[in-house]
Parts: structure tokens; sequence; C-alpha cells
């Protein structure tokens, strides 16, 4: 079997890529309803750091309990940090509605 020459290559892949299942082809989007608008996780982010300085804490754990948290949080409808921040909540911390915002970036 020969050396294969890709520069000689030269057929067009957007049009065969456009029609496998990853490609999304661009849809006209509805502005949507005039409601309260709901703060984006970048726009939660920075309005946090600027209101008060948001640091990162870290905690370290057996395998066996990260996943009983994970599987608890999954059946809650939360993320780990927001079921965590929620069971701070109950033994008396003063967390907030905004810091149970999901920070996540979403996924597209």
């Amino acid at each position: 079997m020969g050396k294969k020459d890709l520069a000689s290559v030269t057929t067009d892949l957007s049009a065969l890529a456009s029609m496998m299942p990853t490609q999304r082809p661009a849809l006209a989007v509805a502005p949507p309803p005039a409601s309260t608008p709901r703060p984006t996780p970048v726009r939660a982010r920075e309005e946090l750091a600027r209101e008060q300085q948001v640091i990162q804490f870290s905690l370290s754990m057996r395998k066996e309990l990260r996943k009983q948290l994970a599987r608890l949080a999954s059946e809650a409808d939360m993320t780990m940090r927001a079921f965590v921040l929620n069971a701070l909540k109950e033994k008396g911390l003063s967390v907030r509605e905004d810091d149970l915002i999901d920070l996540r970036k979403e996924r597209r």
C-alpha cells in the first residue's frame, strides 16, 4: 500500500458534514416571552464576583462517599454544589438563592 497524498483531496466536506447527525442546522429562534430575565451562569458569576469575592473550596472524600453524594444530588435534581450548599443552609449558614445558581457553562 503506497503513501497517500492528502493534499490532492479537493472535496468540500461541508456539504457532507451538514448531513451528519452531529451538525445542527441554524434555526430561527423566537425571542423568549417578556418575563423576568433569568441570569445566565456567566452573568451570575460576574455579579457574584462584583458583589462579594467568591472563592473556590475543595473537599476530599472517599470515592464511595462521592458516588453517594452524586446520587443524592441527582435524585434531588440538583448539582452536587447546590446540594451541599442546601445542606449547609439547613445547618444555619446564610446561603442565598443566588448562591444556588448553576454556574456551569451551557453545552451547545
